[in-house]
């Protein structure tokens, strides 16, 4: 497939906002998640709400202002429908102006967030005041709240599950960064060749979707000889490893839109599968089918597990994550199998325009061999629908 088939292909409102010089959400958007952090704030009794985030890690920020971090960024949430940011450093302010929306009031941080601008913040609370606190804040901030003998609540767990659910608006984000990953993947098959290494890999891959506004999350690759393999999951970091005819590649691809990410991940090689591969490879396409199938508004675990007790009982197992949520962050619910557990969400169940990766890495035993094969997908009230359209199954090259 040419470069530029997926991207083609998007709808005609996520291509308003590809083509846009800066995308932005609307007002709208951005009332619908105040009034949630809002009510975070109320029901919790909290004075007010601190966010901070450094070095691009972190969504919040990004999420109720507008802003993507990039050095460090400080907000301020009162319950005034206002949100006071703090960005660091100065010459990025004219590209958080543009960003920012019309409930935020944007300041430099003066290279002194800890020192002056946190100070100020805390001036306006009393002794016993309680604060919710979403990032994870440096210990010269938390000095300072201990000093004061302020109560804090952590109310991430609270933004995760606002994260969970997805609006039509990001959902339009979403399906462009889908297509973008799918444009790298396709990049990647369309030129891969024995002899290049998996740096290269890389940049083949990311060559697919630059050109069209998507950056890097995931390049992940796991390499090695189909016929005797030691390597069972996707690695992620590049090597100078060599591609040879004789092996099989695993791949876990996501690239985003404004750190709004796709990911796919699929199992290449050059050759037909040999056995051991097309009995694991069969047993990945079929969980994520039947996951697929069955996943909906309701859906529960105890389903998901049903069906992915059919990879142990091919005395099969899994390395990476069977399940988890995606879209501002890597997101609940994550679900592993019985052979290889991960998080525990008693009574939970999915829901309607929630975003999740499917992604049965199934592996064998000894963890000498395994396969990938999986997407992010959008569950809708009685179905989930496929959000990439690259193809699915091993990819014979």
């Amino acid at each position: 497939m040419e470069n530029g088939y997926f991207i083609k292909n998007i709808d005609s409102k996520s291509k308003d906002y590809l083509n846009a010089k800066y995308p932005l959400f609307s007002e709208n958007e951005y009332k619908r998640r105040f009034d949630l952090l809002e009510n975070i704030l109320i029901q919790n009794k909290l004075d007010k709400i601190i966010i901070y985030e450094a070095i691009g890690s972190g969504s919040a920020i990004q999420y109720f202002t507008g802003w993507h971090t990039t050095q460090e960024a400080l907000a301020e949430v009162n319950s005034d429908e206002k949100i006071n940011l703090y960005v660091e450093h100065y010459n990025h302010l004219p590209m958080a102006e543009k960003l920012v929306n019309k409930i935020t009031k944007l300041f430099w941080g003066e290279r002194q967030l800890s020192q002056k601008i946190f100070p100020k913040i805390m001036e306006d609370l009393q002794e016993g005041s309680t604060i919710g606190v979403i990032g994870r804040l440096p210990y010269s901030y938390i000095k300072q709240i201990q000093k004061n003998n302020i109560k804090v609540i952590d109310i991430f767990s609270d933004y995760n599950l606002m994260r969970s659910i997805k609006s039509n608006e990001e959902l339009s984000w979403l399906k462009i960064a889908a297509a973008l990953t799918d444009e790298g993947i396709n990049n990647l098959v369309e030129n891969l060749t024995p002899g290049l290494n998996e740096h290269e890999m890389s940049q083949i891959t990311q060559s697919g979707y630059l050109k069209h506004g998507g950056h890097k999350i995931i390049n992940f690759f796991g390499i090695t000889n189909m016929d005797n393999p030691d390597n069972c999951v996707p690695y992620q970091y590049t090597s100078n490893k060599i591609i040879s005819a004789d092996d099989i590649i695993t791949t876990e691809i996501s690239s985003h839109f404004w750190n709004y990410p796709g990911q796919v991940l699929r199992t290449i090689g050059f050759k037909k599968m040999n056995t051991l591969y097309s009995e694991l490879h069969e047993v990945g396409d079929e969980v994520f089918k039947n996951i697929f199938s069955i996943l909906r508004d309701g859906t529960s675990i105890d389903e998901i597990n049903e069906i992915s007790s059919t990879i142990e009982s091919g005395n099969f197992s899994i390395w990476d994550d069977l399940i988890h949520g995606y879209g501002g962050g890597y997101l609940d619910p994550v679900i592993g199998t019985k052979s290889r557990p991960a998080s525990h969400y008693p009574g939970f169940k999915f829901k309607e325009n929630m975003t999740v990766v499917i992604q049965p890495n199934v592996i064998t035993r000894d963890h000498n061999a395994g396969i990938q094969t999986g997407e992010l997908v959008h569950i809708q009230k009685d179905k989930a629908v496929r959000l990439h359209t690259f193809k699915q199954g091993y990819i014979e090259i």
